[in-house]
């Protein structure tokens, strides 16, 4: 099984073997990588709608790893049974239903030992929740996939203080880590912040945003040439 870079990367910052649950599986492909490259003792691929069970049974059998990897239909954690795994992969949906499954179950992720979260969109509003709930950010990456740039980031449960709402959007990690697209992002960042500005000083050239927008920019700018020295 040949994974696409979104999934390598994910499977990079799990830690393994374990035994680790995949919520939201769609074909299988990540539980199947794991189960044909690592002696990970349990492996459970799960997903909300029957139809991507069914696609990721089938591939599994495919695979020839229906011993190693168990199919569950259900939503997010509720599968589980306290204690079953170490480890989740929640990736593929926005920030707003990863929040909600988390919250679901909310004891039993604060049972867990790691969450790996790949959020399509709102990485800042999940960064903030895991931090108000008592997850603390060990981790994050970026990884590009078709042009497009995904934010991975890692979780475990405790306490973690950040200092101000910066660090929330842009990655408290991501701040201290040289990684190799992070021009992409801050310049992905830079970009979406001045079509917001534009867009407001259309009708509102006053509005106080503008100038909250603006100091995001110049901190990016000065974290750019602290960069470069």
């Amino acid at each position: 099984m040949r994974l696409s870079p979104r999934l390598a990367k994910i499977v990079d910052l799990l830690i393994l073997p374990s035994r680790v649950i995949d919520v939201g599986t769609d074909h299988g492909y990540l539980p199947i990588y794991i189960a044909e490259n690592t002696a990970s003792s349990k492996i459970i691929a799960s997903d909300y709608n029957k139809q991507p069970c069914e696609a990721a049974l089938n591939h599994i059998q495919q695979a020839g790893v229906e011993d190693k990897v168990e199919v569950r239909h259900g939503s997010g954690l509720s599968v589980l049974n306290r204690g079953e795994v170490d480890q989740v992969v929640i990736a593929g949906m926005g920030s707003r239903t990863i929040i909600g499954i988390l919250e679901a179950d909310y004891d039993l992720a604060q049972s867990l030992e790691r969450l790996v979260l790949q959020p399509m969109a709102g990485s800042s509003s999940l960064r903030k929740w895991l931090v108000d709930n008592n997850f603390k950010i060990i981790d994050e990456a970026l990884v590009k996939e078709e042009d497009k740039l995904y934010q991975i980031i890692v979780a475990q449960p405790g306490k973690m203080e950040v200092k101000d709402d910066f660090e929330l959007k842009i990655g408290p990690i991501l701040l201290k880590k040289n990684d190799e697209l992070l021009e992409d992002y801050f310049n992905e960042l830079k970009d979406e912040w001045q079509k917001i500005i534009n867009k407001i000083a259309e009708n509102s050239p006053d509005n106080q945003k503008i100038e909250i927008l603006k100091r995001r920019i110049k901190r990016l700018e000065e974290i750019e040439l602290k960069m470069e020295r």
